[in-house]
């Protein structure tokens, strides 16, 4: 029964991961379908193409229009804060590997898979300095 158990506990603390970032996605979903909805309920609110250009002429028009830029500091932040977060978790059950290796493979996995996460944080983060001095360059 013990062994079961053990075996259990990495798959439920997985599942449970899996679970967390779903639900994340659906809140960050419902979210942007929420934004979406109010920006078409303002635009709608201009009668001729002349009004809504004079709006983004202004302080609130382009306030409005940085919405759509995208920012990919933000998800290269997340991908780092998961990364730091697994492999400090990974390297929490490698240490309690010491005194029950039912935790060794779990910690591996997790370390793994959160260096991962950093190693993709830094290449994302390297890959949009030079997508960004590309574009500075003209193309």
């Amino acid at each position: 029964m013990e062994g079961v158990i053990a075996l259990m506990v990495p798959f439920a603390f997985f599942a449970t991961c899996i679970l967390i970032y779903w639900l994340f996605g659906k809140v960050r979903q419902h979210r942007v379908e929420k934004q979406a909805e109010i920006q078409q309920q303002m635009l709608t609110k201009f009668e001729s193409a002349g009004e809504l250009a004079a709006f983004l002429e202004t302080d609130s028009g382009r306030q409005f229009m940085r919405q759509f830029e995208s920012n990919p500091h933000r998800s290269i932040l997340a991908l780092m804060s998961i990364g730091i977060i697994l492999t400090f978790l990974g390297l929490g059950f490698h240490g309690l590997g010491f005194s029950n290796s039912d935790f060794v493979i779990p910690g591996v996995i997790t370390l793994v898979i959160g260096a991962g996460f950093i190693v993709a944080a830094v290449v994302s983060r390297r890959l949009s300095r030079q997508w960004q001095q590309e574009l500075r360059n003209g193309g």
